[in-house]
């Protein structure tokens, strides 16, 4: 007889909630360790972090509530907060609140603790920062505000860990259900425990908290209620604007205000000598308009290079530990298709993963050490004024700087901007910014064609070349964001409002728990898209299987032979027979991929791409650079017979370039048009699917990434077409 199966046991649901800027998510790391589960909510771009937490009393999810000023939205962010926190978002309330308040700015954040007082849930207050407040002066006493409330509190730092375990406990004893809300006018109360009624009759918990927030808000909150209930909550509504000269939602915000300093009365004495401000004076010089702009521009290169250059040797070592596997196995494994998918297709889409984690570390540790400091509201007070001038956000600006490395990192750095339709023009310009991927094309046409150009003014033509293909991806950028802010996602410039937290030394633990949490959530949602869509484009470049006829190779050998022959110096036999048989495979490496998929879409798109002066050729490469934008380097060195590992600084395949020649007309095929032709075309298009699937994940689906394709490659090939045929109009062709 078996066994009746176990009850299954409820995970006991905790929300961290309080205001931005307050510690909260170091709290949640304390408490937690590197177990987070970073994804987003359902529907939206607002980040959702959650993770487990041991408790004796059971299985228990610990869930990171964005942050919020009050539970009256005004961002998506506070709009998911109030959802989530009501149980309108993810099913089932939180049985358990801890309210984190800043110790130093003990006033602000009990706004939003009466708020939350008001939902009539188990409640725990956290009293985050008191080292901070202590080394200020000031001694806050956790247990009288706790009194106060109605609820246990607990004096903690995020930092140091002090009060946790203490917390901890609180947290196994289950909190306590407030009973002390702020007082109100007996009119307003009849109101609110009316709409109380209908509520509970509704089917809804009723709670003075809900009641409150569907009589304050607009009517498009009471909407989605049943239409008997909604009429009886709009009648509640024209009521109240019938007793006084205020709106009911502002005299409730009056009462909670005064109730604050009630509340507020003693909580907070003097401890002693208070340590100097010094973020009042850092803050003289850091956000002074000039000064701190410059400091800023240097700290923004500072971050620019350490992503860039001090990745490069890590990069190195990632691709020589990919080159290393690929070598590894392919001397374990026969010859054959399969050998060929786990070598060009598996492996090299995990190193297409694996190569930008570098970047990513240094971004995501550089991120948190900037945001804990304090030092990233400073950065975006300082450039919001220049950003709002095409409807960014002060904010946006860092993200645009770090694409400049890698728009993958750019993309998730934006996540640092809150309104969601800001957040996403940021993304979506991000990838027009010259990433580093751009770069071996530029040195590649840049060297073939411009290298014997005169100077211009002193300056070398080459290098004014370069520098013009970032300011075309810069202006690009910013016409696309004042494009886009006015028509499919129009919204005001954002107003910049932000309280420039106190500098504090940002917390190891805290900065080694985001940037585990954030790179594994890279890998894993990120990193599959990336292996699926390489090995896609592999096979697209690899079949059908065609091999060159027994006429064609011999042609090959007797030419290598030829040449070999005709060497100063006579050549070895076994050397010889090297360098036969490696003619022999480039020369069916080329008739491989000329006859692939690729190959044949080459000669499909040729019609398309003639007007930009590319031919089938560069189509190949057009159509392989979707791996990674530095592909196209090496599948044209496949395409012109030279081999796929020669480099942008190939003098081989720079002549190879030169040499080719239009059948038709019998004149050089890559002309200095056709290069500049080539380079402004990718300074615009997306050719990067690592890119493609970062926006989808950062925006939760196909849509948005679809469009970016769409329009970059469109305005791509208009820019492309006009610089190729307002070229040849002048007779630079």
């Amino acid at each position: 007889m078996s066994a009746a199966p176990s009850p299954k046991v409820e995970t006991y649901r905790i929300a961290l909630a309080g205001n931005p800027n307050v510690g909260k998510t170091a709290l949640f790391n304390q408490l937690t360790g590197a177990r987070a589960r970073v994804a987003n909510y359902p529907g939206t771009t607002v980040e959702r972090r959650t993770a487990a937490l041991r408790l004796e009393r059971g299985p228990a999810e610990l869930i990171d509530v964005p942050g919020s000023h009050s539970l009256v939205a005004r961002s998506r962010d506070e709009e998911v907060a109030h959802d989530v926190l009501t149980g309108r978002m993810g099913g089932a309330r939180a049985d358990l609140i801890i309210v984190v308040i800043d110790a130093t700015h003990l006033q602000k954040g009990l706004y939003l603790a009466l708020q939350l007082l008001e939902l009539e849930r188990p409640m725990i207050l956290a009293l985050n920062q008191v080292d901070a407040a202590r080394a200020g002066g000031l001694e806050v006493s956790a247990a009288l505000l706790g009194k106060r409330l109605g609820i246990p509190a607990v004096s903690v730092s995020a930092t140091t860990g002090e009060g946790i375990p203490e917390l901890l406990l609180a947290i196994e004893a289950g909190g306590a259900i407030p009973t002390v809300l702020a007082p109100i006018s007996d009119a307003d109360a009849q109101l609110l425990a009316e709409a109380q009624s209908a509520l509970r009759a509704g089917g809804h918990d009723g709670s003075r908290g809900e009641a409150a927030y569907l009589l304050s808000s607009a009517s498009s909150a009471r909407a989605a209620l049943a239409d008997d209930l909604a009429d009886s909550l709009d009648r509640l509504v024209a009521t109240a604007a019938t007793r006084g000269p205020e709106t009911f939602g502002r005299r409730l915000i009056a009462a909670r205000y005064v109730f604050i300093d009630q509340i507020a009365v003693g909580v907070v004495t003097a401890s002693g000598a208070a340590v100097p401000d010094r973020s009042g004076r850092i803050d003289r010089v850091v956000t002074h308009p000039a000064v701190g702009l410059l400091l800023f521009a240097l700290a923004t290169i500072g971050l620019f290079q350490l992503v860039y250059t001090g990745s490069e040797p890590l990069i190195g070592g990632v691709e020589a530990g990919v080159g290393w596997l690929q070598e590894w196995l392919g001397a374990k494994l026969p010859e054959g298709a399969l050998r060929e998918l786990i070598l060009d297709g598996l492996v090299a889409g995990v190193g297409n993963v694996a190569v930008f984690l570098p970047q990513l570390i240094i971004l995501f540790t550089a991120i948190a050490l900037l945001e804990d400091s304090g030092y990233m509201a400073r950065a975006a007070f300082l450039l919001d004024r220049p950003m709002s001038r095409v409807g960014l956000h002060g904010k946006a600006f860092l993200p645009l700087m770090t694409s400049f490395a890698c728009a993958i990192p750019g993309i998730a750095a934006a996540r640092t901007v809150e309104q969601p339709r800001d957040r996403l023009v940021t993304m979506l310009i991000a990838p027009f910014m010259s990433c580093s991927a751009r770069l071996p094309i530029y040195t590649l046409v840049i060297s073939a064609l411009f290298a014997s150009a005169q100077p211009v003014l002193g300056l070398s033509a080459g290098g004014l070349i370069m520098a013009s293909m970032y300011l075309l991806g810069i202006a690009a950028a910013f016409f696309t964001a004042w494009l886009l802010k006015r028509t499919v996602l129009a919204a005001p410039a954002p107003p910049l409002v932000l309280e420039l937290p106190d500098y504090r030394l940002p917390s190891l633990r805290g900065v080694l728990t985001h940037v585990w949490s954030q790179s594994r959530a890279f890998i894993t949602q990120s990193g599959p898209v990336i292996v699926a869509l390489s090995i896609v484009l592999w096979a697209a470049m690899s079949y059908p299987n065609s091999a060159l006829d027994g006429a064609a190779k011999t042609a090959v050998e007797q030419t290598a032979r030829l040449a070999a022959a005709g060497a100063p110096e006579p050549v070895p036999e076994e050397e010889l027979s090297a360098a036969v048989a490696a003619a022999v495979a480039h020369a069916e490496g080329q008739h491989r991929l000329q006859n692939s998929v690729a190959g044949t879409l080459g000669h499909a798109i040729e019609p398309v791409i003639a007007p930009l002066g590319f031919d089938w050729k560069i189509g190949i490469g057009l159509i392989g650079s979707f791996a990674a934008r530095e592909v196209l380097v090496s599948t044209l060195g496949q395409v012109y017979g030279v081999g796929a590992d020669e480099g942008e600084e190939s003098p081989v395949l720079r002549e190879a370039l030169l040499r080719e020649t239009d059948p038709a007309t019998g004149k050089p095929r890559f002309t200095p048009l056709v290069g500049v032709s080539l380079m402004v075309f990718f300074v615009l298009a997306m050719q990067c699917l690592s890119t493609v699937a970062a926006l989808r994940r950062e925006t939760g689906g196909w849509r948005w990434p679809l469009a970016s394709i769409v329009y970059m490659n469109g305005l791509a090939w208009i820019a492309s077409f006009a610089t190729f045929q307002i070229g040849t109009l002048l007779g630079y062709a």
